[in-house]
């Protein structure tokens, strides 16, 4: 009598969204606190800036360690430190009593931020069949969490004060408690020798998703950071140059959705394509346009351009389904990174030419990541779900 394995235990998807919109949310609540920061400890602008650096540089570039080590067979570990290292971090904000105190959460935040991204992605891969509407579910759970994390900890800030900004960590607590519960236990893989990525027979493919990511954040990113300046240039109230924001985010969550279940259907190239030379227009049309129609432009180029992320990592995982973590913290953390140092120069551009011009010149560099996008080639659906 033959003795048949069991079958390995399925990772739900929904508490790995749960906690990326965690870690997400509150990872964004530096913006909407930078205001009282700045007043509390009398630093410029520039200083200020620096603060952001901290977190966003050390998230983005320390996926790449932290996603090998979740191919090691840490990931169900780091998915859970992660939320809690970034929760704790930034709900102590409002008590911190220096500069260099924020300074350092915001390195843990950072720190946090980096260990939950690849091996979230690493871990929603496998969830079933239907790895693109499962990564989309997980991509749109840290979009969700970024659109209304400022809301959150501006609403206590306003009604509480600063110095109640630790209450957070109480329902930061109890998420990370269902989080424990929720995830089944890993088995350790076996150490072996993994070949390193660059000798794969695949680079050539993650390169194109590289400078595909890299190019979609830099631009994406460079909207979402002078959206606010653009609207109140446009004379905008203060607070309709912050709904852009939101709407902006919304409708990323809902391409998240639709681009991954797209992808299940007619493939992750052609997503892909479709996404990256679709966006052109429509954010054309958001530039020349203004008013309600401006907004409708603005949501469907936010739902356009972002329903490829999540489609971008699934297939990358699927051309080296052996390193999901690592192929994750490249095509998530090294390519948003590279992106948002070169956004500098977007508001070069902006103080020389008008901000208008410069993100009209900004949205060509979509073209090049088109032509890279057309050149992907997938693996076959089979070899796909093999993986």
């Amino acid at each position: 009598m033959i003795r048949e394995e069991p079958a390995p235990r399925r990772r739900p998807t929904w508490p790995l969204a749960l906690g990326h919109g965690l870690n997400d949310g509150y990872g964004a609540f530096l913006s909407a606190l930078l205001p009282l920061l700045i007043s509390r400890f009398g630093i410029s602008l520039a200083a200020a800036g620096v603060l952001s650096s901290f977190r966003s540089s050390v998230s983005a570039f320390g996926q790449l360690p932290l996603g090998a080590l979740a191919d090691r067979g840490w990931g169900r570990w780091l998915v859970l430190l992660g939320p809690a290292l970034t929760c704790t971090a930034m709900g102590l904000l409002g008590i911190l009593p220096t500069y260099w105190a924020v300074a350092a959460a915001l390195v843990a935040a950072g720190i946090g931020t980096a260990a939950f991204h690849p091996a979230g992605a690493s871990l929603v891969s496998g969830t079933d069949g239907r790895r693109g509407i499962s990564m989309a579910l997980f991509s749109a759970g840290g979009t969700l969490g970024s659109a209304f994390g400022p809301l959150l900890i501006a609403w206590v800030v306003g009604n509480l004060g600063l110095a109640f900004t630790p209450l957070l960590l109480l329902p930061a607590a109890g998420v990370v408690a269902l989080l424990v519960r929720a995830l089944p236990r890993e088995a350790r893989p076996a150490r072996e020798r993994q070949s390193r990525l660059r000798d794969h027979r695949a680079t050539g493919q993650l390169a194109r998703l590289w400078g595909i990511a890299a190019l979609r954040e830099l631009v994406s990113a460079s909207y979402l950071t002078f959206l606010a300046v653009l609207w109140t240039e446009r004379g905008a109230s203060l607070t309709m140059a912050s709904l852009s924001l939101t709407v902006y985010s919304l409708a990323g969550a809902v391409g998240d959705l639709v681009g991954g279940r797209l992808s299940d259907r007619f493939g992750r190239k052609r997503v892909i394509v479709g996404s990256v030379g679709g966006a052109i227009p429509l954010l054309y049309l958001f530039l020349l346009t203004d008013g309600g129609l401006s907004f409708a432009f603005l949501a469907l180029a936010g739902a356009v351009l972002v329903g490829s992320i999540p489609v971008s990592v699934v297939l990358g995982q699927e051309l080296v389904p052996e390193q999901k973590g690592l192929v994750s913290g490249v095509l998530m953390g090294l390519a948003w990174g590279v992106g948002a140092l070169l956004i500098g120069g977007v508001g070069y551009f902006g103080d020389l030419l008008g901000l208008e011009v410069a993100l009209g010149l900004l949205t060509l560099c979509l073209v090049p990541a088109t032509l890279l996008a057309v050149g992907l080639r997938e693996p076959s659906r089979e070899a796909g779900s093999a993986a």
